[in-house]
């Protein structure tokens, strides 16, 4: 993707939300294209809340980002400072009167993105602890795997892709075709034993309901896309959870398949 998109002048854009710390030949995630972002919601690795952050080394991009943040303003004055560009009060911008004060000129429709000082102060007491958070949720998660190890007749485990680290965010689980459930009834069990599932997010986008009537283009037949779609959910790796929690969401998927009984 990075070849491609330097061989034709594009921006790439990396989306970290749920890879948060994990590394590709020993480089972290975020840092391979122009702009990273990354997710504060509450289930993520580290939290605010909600919101998120926008990563960039490039100053172009960064005042661009700055400005869709804040609703879409021209003037890039850094809080508290004014006429950084030394003509404020002395350039046309469109059809409004000459001179308007920049600090209000608009050159496109942005949003008010700006988190709140109890926020910054959350993400930055997260922020410390973003290592702790990690190794737990790896070794949450190579716990689970171990202990699922006894029904991958009927579900397929995760595997890391070939010189990642990651920093596992939940703990994918595929049905198999041969399994002989539905998806609805394993996650249906769960749910009656207070274990909570997520689907993987929107599935097949193209078969989400504003797509109806919608002219779009795919490439290939999305075949892996609606393996996902049908038989794949979450399980969580939340550093809260210890060896009691995760044992317990082993045992009733064994009882589930009928394993070990």
């Amino acid at each position: 993707v990075k070849a491609l998109c330097e061989k034709y002048g594009l921006w790439l854009i990396e989306d970290c939300c749920d890879a948060l710390g994990a590394k590709y030949d020993g480089r972290m995630v975020g840092t391979f294209g122009d702009i990273a972002t990354v997710s504060f919601y509450p289930a993520h690795h580290i939290t605010m809340g909600e919101g998120g952050a926008v990563f960039t080394n490039n100053s172009e991009l960064a005042v661009i980002a700055e400005s869709f943040r804040d609703w879409g303003r021209d003037c890039y004055c850094k809080p508290g400072c004014d006429n950084t560009c030394g003509a404020r009060f002395a350039q046309q911008h469109g059809s409004l009167p000459f001179g308007y004060d920049h600090k209000y000129v608009y050159s496109h429709v942005g949003y008010n993105l700006k988190i709140s000082d109890m926020q910054a102060a959350c993400g930055l007491a997260q922020l410390k602890r973003l290592p702790e958070f990690i190794e737990k949720r790896n070794a949450n998660f190579a716990y689970l795997k171990a202990k699922l190890a006894s029904v991958t007749d009927f579900i397929d485990l995760p595997e890391a892709t070939e010189h990642s680290e990651p920093s596992w965010f939940g703990f994918p689980i595929t049905l198999k075709e041969s399994a002989g459930v539905s998806r609805v009834d394993l996650i249906k069990y769960l749910d009656q034993n207070r274990i909570g599932t997520r689907l993987l997010f929107a599935g097949n986008l193209t078969r989400q309901p504003y797509f109806e009537g919608v002219e779009y283009r795919v490439s290939g037949k999305l075949v892996n896309t609606d393996i996902t779609m049908n038989q794949t959910f979450w399980l969580g790796v939340y550093p809260g959870l210890g060896t009691e929690q995760l044992g317990f969401i082993a045992e009733k998927l064994e009882e589930f398949f009928g394993v070990n009984f």
